[in-house]
C-alpha cells in the first residue's frame, strides 16, 4: 500500500494555498496570490493552535458543494454549443510521444491529482471483511475518480481555447467562464476557493497529529509530541507552518509538485518493490490481500515509476534532487531516534 511521507502534507498544504491565492485573485480581482496563500495558511494554523478546528459539518458541506459543482461542470459542459476543434482519437507519431520526455513529467501531475488513494489502509482496522472490502473501496472510488477527472479535462478541452489553460492554475475558473459566462465562472470559482480552504485545513489538523505521535515515539523528536493549554500539538503545528511557508517562498506550483511527487513516486517505488522482496524471503506469512496475475501487477507498477523517476531527474534536477533529500534526511533522523543514547 502507498505510504505517503509525512513532508508531502506540507506540500498538499503548500499547493493548496497557492491554488487558493490565484481562485481568489482570479474571482475577486484583488491582493496578490502569495499574500494570500500565506494569509489562508496563517489564518487557519490560528484556528488550529486555539484548537478550534473547522468543524466536520463545513468539511462535509465544503465536500459535497465541490462534488456538486464538477458535476455541473461536467454536465453543463458536455452541452455547450461551440466546441474547440479537438479530437480524442490516437492521432500518428502519439505512440512515440508517450514515451518521450514531456508525456514523462506531465504524467507526474496525473500522478498528483490521484494522490490520496492509499488513505483507506489508514481505516482497514474499522472495516469488516477488510480482504474484500478494502480493494472493492479502491477499485470503485479509483475507478470512480478516473471518469470524473478523464471527463472533467475532456470538458475543460472541449470549451476552452488551448493557449488559455496552458501554465495556468485557475483552470476551473477560466472554463467556468466559458461555460457559464464570466459571472457563473467566478461563482465557480469561489466554490473552489471554499473546498481549498477545507483542504487546507483537514490537512492542518491531520499532519501535526502524526508528527506528534513521532515526538511521542522518538526522543530525539521529543518536542514535537508537546501540547499547549488547549491540547493542541502546538510545536508540531509550528514547524509545519514553517515549512509550508518556505515551500510558498518558491512561488511556483510546478516546483513544489515537482519536488513532492519524486519522493512520493520514490516511497511507491520502493514500497511495492518491498512487497515482491517479502514474498520471497517470508513466503509462509499470512496473506488475506491477493494480487492478480501475479508478480505483472508490481513490475508493471516499478518499471513505469522509475521510467517517471529517470525523466524528472533528467528535466527537473534540482526539484528532484531536493525530494531524494528530505527522505534521506528523514531516514538519518529515523536511524538516530532508534539508537537513543545510554546518558
Amino acid at each position: 500500500m502507498k505510504h505517503h511521507p509525512k513532508h508531502s502534507r506540507r506540500a498538499l498544504i503548500a499547493l493548496a494555498a497557492m491554488a487558493f491565492g490565484t481562485y481568489f485573485v482570479g474571482v475577486f480581482g484583488v491582493a496578490s496570490p502569495m499574500v494570500l496563500s500565506f494569509i489562508v495558511v496563517w489564518v487557519v494554523t490560528a484556528f488550529h493552535l486555539k484548537n478550534l478546528q473547522i468543524g466536520s459539518v463545513f468539511q462535509n458541506f465544503a465536500t459535497t458543494v465541490k462534488l456538486l459543482l464538477i458535476g455541473t461542470l461536467i454536465i453543463a459542459g458536455l452541452f455547450v454549443q461551440t466546441k474547440e476543434p479537438l479530437s480524442f482519437l490516437p492521432a500518428h507519431g502519439d505512440a512515440m510521444t508517450i514515451f518521450g520526455e514531456r508525456f514523462a513529467v506531465a504524467l507526474v501531475f496525473v500522478m498528483y491529482s490521484y494522490s490520496g488513494w492509499n488513505a483507506a489502509a489508514y481505516i482497514t482496522g474499522e472495516i469488516k471483511k477488510p480482504e474484500k472490502n478494502v480493494p472493492r473501496a479502491l477499485l470503485a472510488g479509483t475507478g470512480l475518480v478516473i471518469v470524473i477527472y478523464v471527463l472533467l479535462n475532456a470538458v475543460f478541452l472541449t470549451t476552452t481555447p488551448i493557449q488559455e489553460l496552458k501554465g495556468q492554475i485557475e483552470i476551473a475558473l477560466i472554463a467556468g467562464k466559458h461555460i457559464f459566462g464570466t459571472n457563473g465562472g467566478r461563482v465557480a470559482g469561489a466554490v473552489i476557493c471554499l473546498g481549498l480552504v477545507s483542504a487546507i485545513s483537514s490537512m492542518t489538523w491531520i499532519g501535526p497529529r502524526v508528527t506528534m505521535s513521532m515526538g511521542e515515539d522518538h526522543w530525539l523528536l521529543r518536542y514535537l509530541g508537546r501540547k499547549n493549554s488547549h491540547d493542541a500539538p502546538v510545536n508540531a503545528v509550528l514547524v509545519q507552518v514553517m515549512v509550508v511557508s518556505l515551500l510558498l517562498l518558491t512561488r511556483s506550483f510546478e516546483m513544489v509538485v515537482i519536488y513532492i511527487q519524486f519522493s512520493l513516486l520514490l516511497c511507491s517505488f520502493l514500497t511495492v518493490a518491498g512487497v515482491m522482496v517479502l514474498r520471497r524471503s517470508k513466503p509462509n506469512l499470512p496473506r488475506p490481500y491477493r494480487v492478480r496475475a501475479y508478480p505483472l501487477p508490481p513490475i508493471l507498477f516499478c518499471a513505469i515509476t522509475l521510467w517517471m523517476m529517470i525523466y524528472l531527474l533528467h528535466a527537473h534536477p534540482l526539484e528532484s534532487l531536493c525530494g531524494l533529500a528530505t527522505l534521506l534526511v528523514g531516514l538519518g533522523l529515523y536511524f538516530c531516534a532508534d539508537r537513543r543514547p545510554s546518558f
